[in-house]
């Protein structure tokens, strides 16, 4: 919102010159003040994290105040509010917006580079993260890999503690993917500091449902499985597409992925088509790019990324026309999977609209 200067309550506020923040300044200023805030950063993995998280205190009777950056399934809603000194959340490395948090436990993921509209390379990128470890509170902790310690230690404060993540061994989860053991596995290390029981908090996170677009199983059109996911990166394209691949071994998949904004689609072009060619789906349609806050022709480098790829892929257009071709399509397919951070979590509306789809 505060970044859409035509909004009509960003004009109203700048008309009654009333002081606009945004959200996570908000939550730095004023929800997290006099908490002990649990922080959860990396270019990808932090939004299941800071739920695995959120759930672990939860069932531990923690009663946490939460902000997660998707719609916990179980919760039905991405926030939870508690009574307790705890507050969990997201801490999004975009536009530096996780510099409004001061941490008291700092989880990070990794260090990846994405976001190129704003960060112009992987040295910026953790610059970033140096910024965001320097404001970890005095005898806080940083919990991350050691491979990113070195990375940072010039910039870690000397009064702030560190924890390795550790290679947890869990039981079978209930949600799609083995790449969501490194979640679990933060989310443990996390319990295990914060002395909860943990076997406990497995047995929190063997029932974890997942987050809504985070291959989320949407329902059926004509008996073939439908899938949404929220995936905008190289390795979480090829990561995702792969581990429903995986769960499905023996039945078709499509992938539906629409791009998300030209400057990512462009920085990161070749390994795009790398990860896209590598994917073990049988077909891959690729539809318009979605240009989110930035201005381009939206055909154009799509089809340019679907003749890089070769003849796995097929240029498909807008939502709405990928849906159609779906439908003229579907006796080729058993399961489709939805990809990226736009439109594309309408494709089920739209196939739901034609009466084709049963729960």
């Amino acid at each position: 919102m505060a970044f859409n200067p035509q909004a009509a309550e960003i004009k109203q506020a700048k008309k009654e010159n009333i002081s606009i923040i945004t959200w996570q300044e908000f939550q730095g200023r004023y929800l997290q003040k006099s908490k002990f805030v649990i922080a959860i950063a990396g270019a990808y993995g932090k939004s299941t994290t800071t739920a695995m998280i959120s759930n672990i205190l939860i069932d531990a009777g923690y009663d946490p105040t939460c902000e997660v950056g998707a719609t916990v399934l179980s919760w039905g809603n991405n926030f939870q509010v508690g009574k307790s000194k705890y507050y969990v959340c997201e801490a999004d490395e975009y536009r530096d917006n996780f510099l409004n948090y001061s941490a008291d436990i700092a989880v990070i993921l990794n260090i990846d580079w994405d976001h190129p509209d704003f960060f112009k390379s992987q040295k910026s990128v953790e610059n970033s993260f140096k910024k965001f470890v320097r404001k970890i509170k005095n005898n806080g902790w940083l919990i991350t890999t050691e491979q990113i310690r070195q990375k940072l230690k010039d910039s870690i404060p000397s009064n702030v503690n560190f924890a390795r993540i550790s290679d947890y061994q869990t039981d079978k989860l209930s949600i799609i993917g083995d790449f969501r053991k490194e979640n679990v596995s933060a989310a443990l290390t996390v319990a295990k500091l914060l002395n909860i029981d943990i076997l406990k908090a497995k047995k929190s996170l063997s029932s974890f449902s997942g987050l809504g677009r985070r291959l989320e199983y949407k329902g059926e059109i004509a008996h073939v499985k439908v899938y949404d996911d929220y995936a905008v990166q190289p390795y979480t394209v090829l990561k995702t597409a792969d581990a429903l691949k995986k769960k499905f071994a023996n039945r078709s998949i499509v992938l539906v992925f629409e791009p998300h904004t030209f400057s990512r689609i462009s920085t990161f072009f070749k390994l795009f088509v790398k990860n896209l060619k590598k994917t073990t789906v049988d077909a891959i349609y690729i539809t318009n790019v979605y240009p989110a806050r930035e201005k381009g022709n939206p055909k154009i480098l799509a089809q340019k990324l679907t003749a890089a790829i070769g003849p796995k892929a097929q240029f498909t257009g807008t939502i709405e026309q990928t849906a159609a071709k779906i439908r003229s399509n579907s006796h080729n397919f058993e399961i489709i999977l939805g990809m990226g951070a736009g439109d594309i979590y309408k494709l089920w509306d739209y196939l739901d609209k034609n009466g084709h789809t049963t729960n």
